[in-house]
């Protein structure tokens, strides 16, 4: 084998790796790319405010047979993310286009932040009031047992006429 062939063949096989080495990074940068939009997409619903398909599932788990939604949608999310966009500036982008009603989660602000933490007040105040009535119910004196006192407010010509009519009744 001659030098200047041996030299061609050495710089062939650094060329080829080296387009092996840009080939492996495009496709993990792919991958990240990839990992970020399932990602980013996993907090959009699929379908939102559009008269042909109203699926509502979430973006890239969207399984509703000829959708004519998600492959837009997942399009822009993809050239959003291979742009290098903050994942706020591409949601802020979705929801000016399709309204907040595109969000898989309710933003928690306003009267939302009350639909989030209303059942916990709640569940929170019901214990409560419970722990209070319980705590008033023992604390409740406890009712005289039949006896002598019983018949404290009733006149003992009533309750001698009472005693003998029931006698008479559990006689017969």
């Amino acid at each position: 084998m001659t030098k200047a062939r041996q030299q061609r063949l050495w710089a062939a096989l650094a060329i080829l790796e080296a387009v092996l080495a840009l080939g492996f990074l495009a496709a993990t940068l792919h991958a990240q790319q990839s990992d970020r939009a399932k990602e980013i997409g996993g907090k959009l619903l699929c379908g939102v405010g559009t008269p042909k398909c109203d699926c509502k599932q979430i973006l890239t788990q969207c399984n509703h047979v000829g959708c004519p939604n998600s492959a837009g949608m997942l399009k822009t999310l993809d050239a959003g993310v291979a742009k290098g966009d903050s994942e706020t500036t591409i949601i802020q982008g979705f929801v000016e286009e399709f309204g907040t009603a595109v969000l898989s989660e309710p933003p928690k602000s306003g009267l939302n932040l009350v639909a989030w933490y209303l059942p916990s007040v709640t569940l929170f105040a019901g214990a409560l009031l419970v722990v209070f009535v319980i705590s008033r119910w023992r604390k409740r004196p406890v009712a005289a047992l039949a006896g002598p006192a019983a018949g404290a407010g009733i006149s003992p010509e009533l309750l001698a006429r009472a005693r003998a009519q029931a006698s008479r009744e559990t006689q017969d």
